[in-house]
């Protein structure tokens, strides 16, 4: 025990950097819209996001590669500069040329960051000490985005500059925390970690997918289905919630304390969850989940007062509820394992595609039917996913247990 703790310790720099890099990077991510909202139609500024997801998406195999090529902390310590010198661009004032440049750069960083980490945790972490290794990056990087959320009301309506030195004091921390971080070993353990999202897991995900999606259905599909939804859905919460803090029409630290809420209700919830899988009926669990899920979206923006923290709290825990079952069912449905990599890639894909969508579509709605009515939208998708468990599902059994299943991949509720 002493052992691993002075393990854990001697990382310090590194969980430092996880937790900055969030922070500074998430908040960047949450002005995007406020910021862009000033010199460009809000339906450009999805698109430019959207377009920049999606140039991450198709660039994250080269990433990968660059990665192994260059080791992980130099190519992070990269990254992480790009991302610096992007917010930095703000200190010029916020033009057209100074955004679009900035997104490049910032999603560029976080193109390098997230495979990134993944790779240098499974590098530097062994079999008996991974998944506290695990727990450390996913809760280091939360943190980080709960702070991003609680300072974003206090900074959005700020002059340019001072936007610029939050973000680059923030930047420059964990670029300083990346280097100061353990040498990686550069060596992949994805034996010991099948289901972790590296970017090795994208590699063939093209390559006889159809098949092993057929093979695993219906739990495969409906786990992409779902994930794709869900990104959608939490890719309009983040581009739509800004820009009401922004108007200062409602209180904006309890809205800010709302976007934390998805991603911190799982930290309250999640070993309760574990349980309700092991001890309930999964085909009704599943059901349920997608049910609140999709009821508690829906409602989510037509209160941005307390009951905004209540449907924030459930529509996560809906969303919790319906994936952790199915990703039981998943593992209790591939019998051979043969294709871990490829399941988890796609599955991954479904999600990084949502992010990309998310924005789009929230950046064209917003200026026709406004911010409550572009929420309740962006909800429909989920409400698609559960008619569709209900067929797939018709006259089917469904049995399922946490238990032997491997930890279900980290599911992020905001940029990535």
């Amino acid at each position: 025990m002493a052992k691993t703790t002075k393990l854990i310790f001697s990382f310090l720099f590194f969980w430092i950097f996880l937790l900055m890099f969030k922070f500074g990077a998430g908040l960047d991510y949450a002005l995007l819209s406020p910021l862009g909202s000033h010199i460009l139609p809000l339906w450009i500024v999805g698109l430019v996001m959207s377009a920049a997801s999606l140039f991450q998406l198709t660039m994250d195999i080269p990433a990968g590669r660059i990665l192994d090529m260059f080791g992980y902390k130099r190519v992070m310590m990269f990254g992480t500069l790009l991302a610096l010198i992007g917010v930095a661009l703000f200190f010029y004032g916020i033009t057209i040329v100074s955004f679009i440049f900035s997104i490049i750069l910032v999603y560029t960083g976080w193109l390098f960051f997230e495979p990134g980490k993944n790779a240098y945790v499974l590098s530097s972490a062994k079999p008996k000490n991974a998944a506290m290794f695990m727990g450390y990056r996913d809760v280091s990087g939360s943190i980080g985005i709960v702070l991003s959320c609680l300072i974003l009301p206090f900074v959005v309506d700020a002059s340019s500059k001072t936007i610029a030195m939050v973000l680059t004091v923030l930047l420059g921390i964990a670029l300083v925390a990346i280097c100061l971080a353990p040498i990686d070993k550069r060596r992949i353990a994805l034996k010991d970690n099948p289901h972790e999202r590296t970017h090795h897991q994208r590699r063939f995900t093209l390559k006889n997918i159809s098949a092993v999606l057929k093979r695993l259905s219906p739990a495969s599909s409906l786990l992409m289905l779902l994930n794709f939804a869900g990104s959608i859905f939490y890719g309009a919460i983040w581009f739509v919630v800004p820009l009401i803090i922004a108007q200062a029409v409602y209180n904006g630290t309890l809205l800010g304390v709302g976007l934390a809420m998805f991603d911190f209700s799982i930290v309250i919830i999640g070993s309760i969850l574990c349980n309700m899988v092991n001890r309930a009926e999964t085909k009704m669990l599943i059901f349920v989940g997608l049910m609140v899920f999709s009821v508690a979206g829906f409602l989510l923006g037509f209160n941005f007062g307390v009951l905004f923290l209540v449907f924030a709290f459930l529509s996560t825990t809906g969303d919790e509820t319906a994936s952790l079952p199915l990703w039981a069912w998943l593992h209790k449905l591939d019998k051979k394992h043969n294709s871990d990599g490829l399941i988890s890639g796609a599955i991954n894909l479904a999600e990084d595609l949502g992010w990309a969508a998310g924005p789009l579509f929230a950046g064209l709605l917003y200026a026709i039917v406004g911010p409550k009515y572009t929420i309740a939208l962006a909800s429909l998708p989920i409400v698609a996913v559960l008619l569709f468990y209900v067929i797939a599902v018709r006259g089917r059994a469904v049995k399922a247990t946490l238990k032997g299943v491997p930890p279900k991949p980290h599911k992020h509720r905001h940029k990535k």
